[in-house]
């Protein structure tokens, strides 16, 4: 039922891109560069749903794997440097070949029958932002109904969170896959708070993954 993915989840520069980046080292490891703890929570999900994980291997400031192949933000102000060529490069060994990879597992859960639901899992920057929230194009039932069920769970077993429910059908690798699977499908982003992975606040990080886990629908 369920594909993972984790865009964010690395600052890895290839070796032939190095160079590019010479002396911005602070920049390639901050939050510009990555999203802090977000392999590691889609690396827990895989674990508890024994299944697969696909996930950026090079930093976004080469290539955004969030953004459709057409968004010219999917490059960053060190790859729009780059020539032509090299970006199209990026754009088919990285960007495509992740949307591919989630075409083809997101084909074989519906092949299984009934639906299948793409979380794409992230950390977010932000002292004000909520510890937990969850994305969702809301006209799509698939999304709608998963959501609500999760968002009451985390709700009830932790009241002292903030757990928000955020529509965006426009974010872009989610559109992209629900432009490809009109029928049987949804994609919900899972944000969580970076300061419990960086921090411990407002909750420890093993504490927030084992919440998420336990109170995720199932069905």
């Amino acid at each position: 039922m369920f594909v993972l993915s984790c865009e964010p989840a690395t600052c890895a520069i290839p070796e032939w891109h190095k160079e590019l980046f010479r002396g911005q080292e602070e920049t390639v490891t901050s939050e510009e560069g990555w999203s802090p703890g977000s392999l590691n929570l889609a690396q827990a999900f895989a674990t508890k749903l024994r299944t697969l994980l696909a996930h950026g291997d090079i930093t976004r400031l080469l290539v955004d794997f969030s953004r459709r192949v057409e968004d010219p933000e999917r490059f960053s102000r060190f790859s729009k440097t780059l020539t032509d060529e090299q970006r199209r490069k990026l754009d088919e060994r990285h960007l495509l070949g992740h949307q591919n990879v989630l075409r083809g597992r997101i084909e074989e859960e519906l092949r299984k029958g009934g639906n299948a639901i793409h979380l794409s899992v992230r950390t977010g920057p932000g002292p004000n932002a909520p510890v937990i929230e969850l994305v969702q194009d809301p006209s799509r039932d698939v999304e709608t109904d998963f959501v609500r069920k999760w968002a009451d769970a985390l709700r009830s077993s932790a009241p002292e969170l903030q757990v928000a429910v955020a529509s965006d059908p426009n974010y872009g690798l989610s559109a992209v896959l629900r432009e490809m699977f009109p029928e049987r499908f949804g994609s919900v982003s899972v944000v969580v708070a970076q300061t419990s992975f960086l921090e411990g606040k407002p909750l420890r990080w093993d504490k927030l993954k084992k919440l998420l886990l336990e109170t995720m629908p199932q069905g």
